[in-house]
Order: C-alpha cells, then structure tokens, then sequence
C-alpha cells in the first residue's frame, strides 16, 4: 500500500516539475546557478511597478453603445417590401438584443446593405432610407470597435495570462496573421466582411492559439527577470575574478552556466519572439494608432506591442553586454560565448 502510494506521489511530482517547464522557470533556474557558482543567494528585489500578467482595459469601458434610428409603426410596416423589417424584428428578440459583438457587427453590415436595396424598391421613401443610412454608415465603425476589443474571443487572443510562449509554427504564425488582418480590414467600407462563418471561424483560431497574449507575457518575463540579474551581478564585483587578465575557476564556471541557459535555453525563445513580433507589429501599429478604437485598448497594444519589445530588447541587450564585457577583461574570446 505505502508503496503504491509513494510511486502515485511520485508521478504527481513529475507532473508538476513538467508544468514549470517555462521561460520564467529557465530564467530562474539560471539565477540560482549563478548564485550557486558565486556563493552567494541571489536576491535581487523583485520589480514594484511592473507585472508579466497582462491586465487588460475594463470590457465596461470599452463598449461603444450604439443606438439604433426611431421607426413608428407605419414606417416599420412599410420596410417589409425590401424585408428589412425582418431585419428589424430579429434584433428586438430576447436573444437578438443579447448579440456577441460578432453577431452585432454583421447585423449592422446587413442593415446597410439591405438599406441600398430598399432605396431602389421604395423610392417614395428616399428620404427616410437615406437619414437611416447615414445613421447605420456613421454606426458602423463603432460595431467594428466592439467587434475588436469587447469580443471574447480577442481579449482572450490578448490577454490570456495561462501560458508563455517558446515558439510558433509558420501555420499558427499564419493563421494569426491572417486572422487579426481580417478583422482589422473588415472596418474598411471596400470590404463586405459579412460572412458569420468565415469571421466566426478567424475569431475561433485567434482565441485558441492566443500568440499575442504568449509573446507579450514572454517578453515580458525576460525583461524583468534579466534586468534583475544584470543589475544583480553588477554589484558582485566579478571583475576582481581576473586577476591579471586570467579568469578564475568561477568565471569559467559562469561562462558555462550563460552557455547552458542564456544561449542554448533563452536565446532561442528570443530569436523566435523577434520573428513573431516583427510578423504581427505592422497590425499591432494599425490598431494603436486607430482612432475608432478606445484610447485605454490603443495604449494596452501599443505598451504590449512595440514599446514592451523594445523594453525586452534592451533587457537582453544589457544583459549580453554586461557578459561580453566581463569575459573580455578575463581575455576570454567574444567566440567562446557561444560554445562551452
């Protein structure tokens, strides 16, 4: 019995240790070999004003309410030569005033296009059709905006805080594209984004992968933690570890512990950080600099997308230069950073 139950404990444990195979468990275990070689507990304060969960601008404060014409009954009854009030009904229905913002986006691009026709088959009410159409064009771009940020599907693409990322397939890298490119053209008046299946079927793929929320928490990971061992190791004067140029036992075992993590472990998860991100910022632009999109969802890609980049970027840059710069008055080969 106790040994069915140690070897059941066992495989819990295991499952676990798997679960923390993750960038901020490399980083960490990074740190405490460092630490380990140095003697010395690594207890670099932890950062107060920042955090790699992404915190997402309240859904209440994003909602466009969009209010639709007044009809009286005679008018309502008049549409039905073009089907219109069709159109109209399902949208008073329980279930039609309780519409996802994909739903509600495509019953707006309807009743545009409906209004087009209904102006030929009722040329009597020419001037009622048209206030209505400005009003439903004018309409337009803020269903668009709910469709963008207040959908599930793309807050969980933006800030699902489950997982982080390691790399991405060309096909998901695609499919990511393609899909945030679909959505952000579909405010473009020459394109009739009115197919439920094809939007439905790019909301589902970018709310399954979520590779901007995994990037973004990624780099974000990075930044902080190599910013506190940067800062950390600067203050343990390992200079004096190269006594006339020659590194000691230590340096040599510091370099293989960069070699083990940093190159071989972190690097590449930042090689392929750069190539999704330099794929997505184009889009990541566009939507920051949208001015039908909310000021505080503008600021949460822009602070994701470009400028936490950068932010990462220059963590990993300082970080490399702090090692190049020490291995260098060791006389230790700018070559030898990449091999053990």
């Amino acid at each position: 019995m106790f040994t069915r139950f140690t070897t059941v404990l066992a495989l819990i444990i295991a499952m676990v240790g798997c679960g923390r195979n993750d960038i901020s468990h490399t980083i960490n275990q990074y740190q405490e070999r460092i630490a380990n070689v140095l003697d010395t507990p690594f207890n670099a304060p932890m950062p107060t004003t920042t955090s790699v969960s992404l915190v997402y601008p309240s859904k209440r404060l994003l909602v466009n309410v969009i209010t639709p014409p007044q009809l009286d009954v005679k008018q309502f009854f008049a549409l039905k030569k073009c089907d219109l009030n069709l159109l109209i009904a399902q949208r008073n229905t329980p279930l039609g005033r309780t519409q996802p913002p994909s739903v509600r986006y495509l019953y707006e691009r309807e009743v545009v296009e409906s209004l087009s026709r209904c102006k030929v088959l009722m040329p009597e009410y020419s001037a009622l059709l048209d206030d209505w159409l400005e009003h439903k064009l004018a309409a337009l771009p803020l269903a668009w905006a709910n469709l963008i940020q207040t959908s599930d599907e793309t807050i969980n693409a933006f800030s699902n805080n489950s997982d982080f990322f390691d790399s991405a397939s060309s096909t998901e890298l695609h499919t990511t594209k393609s899909a945030l490119s679909y959505l952000l053209d579909a405010n473009s008046q020459l394109r009739t984004a009115s197919n439920s299946q094809e939007l439905e079927s790019y909301l589902s793929q970018l709310s399954k992968s979520h590779l901007p929320a995994k990037t973004w928490r990624t780099q974000s990971v990075i930044r902080e933690e190599l910013n506190r061992t940067t800062l950390w190791l600067q203050k343990q004067d390992l200079h004096e570890q190269c006594e006339d140029g020659q590194p000691s036992q230590k340096i040599k075992y510091l370099k293989n512990v960069f070699t083990l993590f940093f190159i071989e472990k972190i690097q590449p998860i930042g090689s392929e950080l750069n190539r999704v991100h330099y794929a997505l910022s184009p889009i990541y632009q566009k939507l920051s600099a949208e001015p039908n999109l909310a000021l505080s969802f503008r600021q949460f890609i822009d602070a994701q997308g470009d400028k936490g980049f950068n932010a990462y970027q220059q963590a990993i840059k300082s970080h490399v230069q702090f090692w190049q710069t020490l291995f260098k008055q060791c006389n230790m080969s700018p070559t030898s950073l990449n091999s053990r």
